[in-house]
């Protein structure tokens, strides 16, 4: 028997290409069951990601700053604007960021106002939490009034059981990709290699970063590694391409000063950046501290071997040791030059076998796993009525705006 149709709103801060894949998989499956879906979009520029504006033509949806930075706006604006078109639509249930984003809390508020139901949408775990005390019991207390949490693995779990989450209202599958978009696109830049090395300044094999150019993408530590990697490795050495950009971009070539072999291939989106994917050796994520790394899982997509730092929420997941690729703690440039000198030792059938693998695994890291986790997500019953801090609390706590 299917559950009545219910009006669903879902938040995000700006639109990414990947919110994009999801929401058209998840309209999808609303129309099957007979949901009603609403989107909403705080704005349409941030100074965080590189990203050009995201086409999102093909569905309806509520940008409440259009044409603005997300990153120039004031707290209480954002609560305001996005509250008002919450309370104006009335929507059954909200799927919203975490506590720290204004845009969760005007969700939160308006569910506790309007008694609809709350999911909170969050990646963080023990490693990424640098908050102090007092900001975790203010989050357990507001925690207390939002139904489920809809997070990316079971390796999170113990997470959010500690901040006030039973076992039953966590919620798996929140960080997926198209894999299906990486995986075709990397295998036309394979049939088509000889071109697209030429027409992107490729070499013949490559470790691949991709990320932003930020101190906690651990850039430092990848370019000691490589550094280290061409002292050990003498014969068939493979260059390093970054891709990307951001603050740290100076500190990152001061650090590789002349160092041969590092390729600075700016940012890079869609089917270009696809077929760096589909053209490159291993991906590196060296990250000191990631909620999760996406890029892990549109690298495995693409059928490539990974080398994973531990700081990166998606290693322990998706990175299985020896059959896909290798994780080591962040900041530890020996182990991450050992690995690397590793990678490119192997034959060329050894490192298509483990890129198989990682196809594999990620297979079940699909659209289809975020829309299942949705639908189980506003299956969660209410909790019951919390205590008056707990809803002072929902009601008072701001969250921020912040670039990270």
């Amino acid at each position: 028997m299917n559950p009545s149709p219910l009006h669903i709103a879902i938040i995000w801060q700006r639109f990414l290409p990947y919110h994009v894949a999801r929401i058209r998989h998840l309209l999808a499956c609303c129309e099957t069951n007979g949901h009603k879906l609403t989107v909403i979009e705080v704005a349409s520029q941030d100074a965080a990601y590189a990203f050009p504006n995201v086409e999102s033509g093909d569905f309806d949806h509520i940008c409440c700053f259009k044409g603005l930075s997300y990153h120039r706006l004031g707290i209480d604006e954002i609560r305001h604007k996005v509250f008002s078109n919450l309370d104006t639509m009335r929507p059954d249930v909200v799927l919203a960021p975490a506590t720290p984003f204004p845009e969760g809390m005007a969700a939160y508020a308006y569910c506790l106002s309007a008694g609809k139901k709350a999911v909170m949408m969050d990646d963080a775990w023990e490693h990424t939490d640098q908050r102090g005390g007092l900001t975790r019991f203010i989050k357990r207390q507001i925690h207390r009034n939002i139904d489920a949490a809809f997070v990316p693995a079971t390796s999170h779990a113990p997470y959010y059981e500690r901040l006030g989450f039973p076992r039953e209202r966590i919620i798996f599958g929140v960080d997926v990709v198209d894999n299906e978009y990486f995986a075709l696109n990397a295998e036309i830049a394979r049939t088509r290699a000889k071109a697209v090395r030429q027409r992107l300044g490729l070499p013949e094999n490559y470790f691949l970063f991709v990320g932003r150019f930020l101190p906690r993408k651990g850039l430092e530590c990848l370019v000691e590694a490589y550094q280290s990697y061409r002292q050990q490795v003498l014969d068939r050495q493979w260059p390093l391409v970054l891709v990307g950009s951001g603050e740290h971009l100076e500190s990152v070539q001061k650090k590789a000063g002349g160092t041969e072999g590092i390729i600075y291939a700016g940012p890079k989106f869609g089917d270009d950046l696809a077929s760096l994917f589909g053209l490159a050796s291993a991906l590196v994520v060296p990250s000191d501290i990631d909620p999760w790394a996406l890029v892990v899982n549109e690298g495995m997509a693409s059928s490539l071997p990974v080398i994973v730092s531990r700081g990166c929420g998606a290693a322990q997941t998706l990175v299985r040791e020896g059959e896909n690729g290798w994780t080591f703690e962040p900041g530890d440039a020996n182990t991450l030059a050992h690995l690397m000198a590793v990678m490119s030792g192997l034959s060329a059938d050894e490192l298509a076998g483990m890129g198989e693998k990682s196809k594999d695994i990620i297979a079940d890291w699909s659209l289809d796993r975020f829309v299942d986790g949705v639908m189980k997500a506003i299956e969660v019953p209410r909790r019951p009525s919390a205590g008056l801090l707990s809803k002072l609390a929902t009601k008072l706590w701001k969250g921020r705006v912040s670039v990270n």
